[in-house]
């Protein structure tokens, strides 16, 4: 260091001007040169070989590139607990917490492990809560055996146990009360049984049948009422209005005979009851009843003709009353006595030797005996009945075919009035009712055979007579009309037209009745 100059030293000296060093002229450092060529050489080709060593990252392939991790520290050692604990927290779970416990129950984390097992252990009964049922609960205590609920699970068991007990003992009560309230209506079987019933039990399961015993009932006690208001009224529109308002009611078929009965169909046969006489209803019409100017053989009292419209059909009877019929009167009390028969035979023969009085009896006997409304016809439906639309003044238009309809005098008689056309079957008395053939309305003898009472009074003509089909209550009422000739009448009394009077006391072997019946309403 002193060998170098100073410049501010002018007394600077170099080395071999101090000290009297004399140097002679100085030769150049080749060796030096040369070896340090040669060291530069050898370190330039050392750094080339090594050039060519190095892979450069970019000319190896992209698998080949591998990231130089940095390098790890070395974790610093901690105690056991701690790393049993640091474990417990890698897992996060009931079976860790648990562990570390078992490993370290006093380790300075044993709070902590329990704080975390404690919180596991209020999820599991906030589960048990939300399902609130016995196999929830069970479940709790099967998992935490001794968790900090069990003592409650084991209670909510028990409560819900004793209210299920409780539900149970509640529930048989119900089926038991229901039960007797049940068989308590059914065995009154009223309205108010079953409402009473409905009242306590609205949901049982006899609910529904109770109310449908009740509209039954209420629809029985009307169908009862309206039926009894009909019975009561006995009329066919009475009739016919139970039938439209209970179509299905339980005397609907009643209803109906009785409807019929009281107005049949037109031409239907039928019997109020076993004893009663055969009817055969006929329709409304009109029809010219009296004798005609040009008939022959015709009265002043039949005269004159004229149209009698009937409003309403009727039925009459499809024979006379036969001796077995009115006798069944006799039996009952209603009439008198039996008559004679003449010694012809009673049974299904015409009853004879009865008066217009004997008539009149027998026909309230019977009205009373069926409920329905029978009487002696009137003239009007005599004729009409017999006529069943014909305008002939003789049934069949002539005097051989009156024979086929008529028990009238034949010519085995010997009666100069006889009808010589015919051959009598029965000359001297009556035949059994209905052996002759029936006219269009299906009536049976209604000329020949008795002659028949009416209702209407003795007049000297029809001048001024009912045309409504009413009896004619003018005249002398002490005699009665009959009409239709017998078995002992020639043509001129078998006319439709023929009017006869016997007083109504008087009976005979030649006369008899049959009866019509109201149909209408």
């Amino acid at each position: 260091m002193n060998d170098i100059k100073d410049p501010k030293d002018d007394n600077w000296q170099a080395p071999h001007e101090r000290e009297g060093f004399a140097v002679k002229e100085e030769r150049a450092p080749w060796g030096r040169w040369i070896v340090g060529f040669i060291v530069l050489g050898l370190v330039l080709a050392g750094a080339l070989w090594l050039a060519s060593k190095v892979v450069v990252p970019r000319d190896l392939p992209a698998q080949q590139q591998v990231e130089k991790k940095p390098e790890e520290k070395p974790a610093p050692t901690i105690g056991a607990d701690d790393a049993a604990w640091t474990r417990a927290l890698e897992k996060d779970t009931l079976a860790g917490y648990r562990e570390y416990l078992d490993e370290f129950p006093k380790g300075k984390h044993a709070d902590k492990a329990k704080a975390e097992i404690a919180a596991y252990d209020d999820k599991a009964w906030a589960r048990a809560q939300g399902r609130d049922t016995i196999a929830g609960y069970e479940e709790y205590i099967k998992e935490w055996p001794e968790g900090q609920h069990v003592e409650k699970a084991q209670d909510r068991i028990k409560q819900i146990k004793d209210a299920a007990e409780a539900a149970r003992k509640a529930a048989a009560a119900k089926v038991a009360a229901e039960k007797a309230a049940w068989e308590r209506a059914a065995n009154t079987n009223t309205v108010q049984s079953y409402q009473n019933y409905l009242a306590s039990h609205a949901d049982g399961p006899n609910a529904s049948e109770a109310q449908n015993r009740i509209d039954r009932l209420q629809a029985s006690a009307a169908d009862n009422a309206a039926w009894n208001a009909a019975k009561a009224a006995n009329t066919a529109a009475a009739y016919q209005q139970y039938l439209t308002s209970f179509p299905q009611g339980a005397y609907a078929a009643q209803a109906i005979v009785a409807l019929e009965n009281l107005r049949p169909t037109v031409g239907k046969t039928f019997r109020d009851c076993n004893e009663c006489p055969e009817m055969v209803s006929l329709p409304a019409g009109t029809a010219n009843l009296g004798a005609g100017d040009t008939e022959a053989d015709a009265r002043p009292n039949e005269k004159p003709q004229r149209p009698v419209t009937f409003a309403n059909m009727f039925a009459i009877g499809v024979t006379e009353v036969t001796f077995a019929e009115y006798g069944a009167c006799v039996s009952a009390g209603g009439c008198s006595a039996l008559p004679s028969d003449n010694g012809w035979g009673g049974g299904n023969r015409p009853v004879i030797n009865v008066s217009w009085e004997d008539a009149q009896k027998y026909a309230s006997w019977l009205s009373a005996k069926t409920g329905k409304s029978y009487a002696l016809p009137t003239e009007a439906q005599w004729e009409y009945a017999a006529r069943a639309g014909d305008s002939n003044p003789i049934a069949g238009g002539s005097l051989a075919a009156l024979c086929a309809f008529a028990n009238g005098a034949g010519q085995e008689s010997g009666l100069k009035w006889s009808n010589s056309a015919c051959t009598d079957p029965a000359v001297d008395r009556t035949l059994p009712a209905g052996m002759l053939s029936a006219n269009k309305f299906g009536v049976k003898d209604m000329i020949g055979n008795v002659a028949e009472w009416t209702q209407d009074c003795n007049t000297l003509n029809l001048r001024d007579a009912p045309t409504d089909g009413s009896a004619d209550a003018r005249g002398s009422c002490n005699q009665r009309v009959v009409r239709g000739g017998s078995w002992f009448s020639g043509p001129a009394d078998l006319r439709y037209a023929a009017r006869l009077m016997q007083r109504r006391g008087d009976s005979n072997d030649f006369t008899g009745f049959r009866l019509i019946r109201k149909t209408g309403p």
